[in-house]
């Protein structure tokens, strides 16, 4: 697949993923940061945002279409890779698969386990109200902004969905493949499976909000990532790009370039 992709900056590769219900434009503001020493690449994972939609949604279909994008860019050096949430777990993919075609890896607030049983409760909200909520009855953003409000009252609730919708001919539409999300959400929470190599031997960082709870500590990752370093931000959670940018920056920009 030919997942569309922003790029910014100038410099030393870094490709940027994505995780569930996000977009390119989510990292826009870390790319800002970054663009004075990497040439920052921001795609759309498939069903996301501005790429495709398609009925497979799995590790080895999303790793694959980042190899593609990889390849298709013919870049000088092999790019340097983050990936949030579900995008660390594809890096996790790609790295066992095609090690070879990554300089450094960052993975920011996932592990390489299943969350089925032990995070779905609030995706599987999003889900639901994706499916049940008829978009095309409303006429403006501002009507679909009080619409959203009366079900979810957080910003950053309420931001997710503002961002996953599109003006069309016929009216106001998702951007996100919600119902493909739905059918392959197991999957998505799972863990990368059959994949040619079980361990990734090179230097890889793992960074932890702390108030999340999504990586429990070094040893949850030293199977796969046996030489895996672990870093907490402080005063954050999951969501460590918009509550911390600057100090998640520095962090990648600091492994990066040490």
């Amino acid at each position: 697949m030919k997942l569309f992709f922003r790029t910014i900056g100038e410099g030393v590769p870094l490709i940027i993923l994505h995780g569930l219900w996000g977009a390119s434009e989510n990292w826009l503001p870390i790319a800002h940061l970054l663009e004075d020493k990497f040439q920052v690449i921001l795609p759309d994972i498939r069903n996301h945002g501005q790429s495709p939609h398609d009925e497979a949604m799995n590790y080895e279909v999303m790793s694959n279409d980042v190899i593609e994008l990889v390849e298709d860019l013919k870049l000088p050096v092999p790019p340097h890779i983050v990936g949030h949430s579900m995008g660390g777990k594809i890096v996790m993919a790609l790295l066992l698969k095609r090690p070879e075609l990554v300089n450094r890896a960052v993975v920011v607030d996932i592990a390489p386990v299943s969350y089925s049983q032990r995070d779905g409760g609030s995706h599987n909200r999003i889900i639901d109200f994706m499916a049940n909520f008829d978009l095309s009855q409303l006429h403006s953003r501002e009507e679909v902004k009080e619409a959203i409000q009366q079900h979810f009252r957080t910003e950053r609730s309420q931001q997710l969905f503002l961002k996953n919708i599109k003006k069309t001919a016929s009216g106001f539409e998702w951007k996100i493949n919600h119902r493909v999300i739905s059918k392959h959400f197991d999957e998505i929470s799972g863990c990368p499976s059959s994949l040619p190599n079980s361990t990734y031997d090179k230097e890889i960082l793992f960074i932890k909000g702390e108030q999340s709870n999504l990586i429990t500590g070094r040893e949850c990752l030293q199977k796969e990532f046996p030489a895996a370093r672990l870093v907490e931000l402080p005063q954050c959670g999951h969501w460590i790009h918009s509550e911390q940018p600057e100090k998640l920056a520095q962090a990648i920009k600091n492994f990066l370039i040490e």
